[in-house]
């Protein structure tokens, strides 16, 4: 007898659904403000956005590590 898939619910099935897409939006945040960092003149001529870049990155490793890790909990709910 196969293991029965858990029943997800609707929260969990939204998020399921939905983080897929975060994940990739989370990626092309980071890919685009590693790309404003990497002008070698940004932190001489603006510092303030020199930081608020790094901690935007910084803050978006974090929030699409977590998205990871709660899709995969949930896909291996949904694939039992």
């Amino acid at each position: 007898m196969p293991p029965r898939k858990a029943k997800l619910s609707y929260k969990d099935q939204r998020d399921y659904e939905l983080l897929p897409k975060k994940i990739e939006e989370l990626e092309a945040a980071i890919i685009r403000d590693e790309a404003a960092l990497s002008d070698p003149a940004l932190y001489t001529r603006d510092p303030a956005k020199f930081a608020s870049l790094s901690d935007a990155i910084a803050k978006a490793r974090s929030d699409k590590e977590a998205a990871e890790e709660r899709w995969l909990e949930l896909a291996e709910l949904v694939e039992g």
